[in-house]
């Protein structure tokens, strides 16, 4: 019996050796499989960094030559920038010019209406005035034709009158001889 145990002991020490051996087979299988794993993880996260960083590293590249042309053009902004200004202030002198040409002429033109009217004004009155004094002359040459024509006609009635008497005169003297005798 105590072969038997020994025996058995034995057996179930070699049996459990071997499932000893099997499970630290096992186990270092287990363990070289997740190792591989994590190998393979770990160069797929070290690749991914890589191209992480060298995509970093471009983008840097391609912001610092995107600086370095930013800085190039710097001087021509500040140039464009400073002609705006120049621009804005002309534009603002022009603006100025143009208001005061604007009341300028507005003033003028007020001015020329004025002057206008005023002239306007003084010819209508010129004109009242030559049409009153033409009227007077009128009335005066009128009046000096009816003072012609009247002593025309006295000078008419007188003539007449003489000759009435003078032809009576002359009538009754040479009429008849018969008259003469008397």
């Amino acid at each position: 019996m105590l072969d038997e145990l020994a025996i058995d002991v034995a057996q179930e020490k070699s049996r459990h050796k071997e499932e000893l051996s099997g499970a630290r087979l096992q186990h270092e299988k287990e363990v070289l499989g997740g190792r591989a794993r994590y190998e393979k993880e770990l160069r797929g996260l070290h690749e991914d960094k890589n191209r992480a960083e060298e995509e970093i590293r471009s983008q840097l590249r391609n912001e610092k030559a995107r600086t370095r042309e930013l800085e190039s053009l710097q001087p021509t902004v500040e140039k464009l920038q400073a002609q705006i200004q120049s621009m804005e202030g002309t534009k603002g002198w022009f603006e100025r010019r143009l208001k005061e040409a604007d009341e300028t002429a507005e003033k003028s033109a007020l001015e020329h209406q004025e002057q206008v009217q005023k002239l306007q004004l003084e010819q209508t009155a010129q004109l009242q005035g030559k049409m009153a004094e033409m009227e007077a002359q009128q009335r005066a040459t009128e009046n000096a034709f009816r003072e012609v024509l009247k002593v025309q006609a006295e000078t008419v009635l007188d003539l007449q009158d003489r000759l009435k008497g003078s032809c009576l005169v002359i009538f009754a003297s040479s009429c008849c001889p018969f008259c003469f005798a008397g």
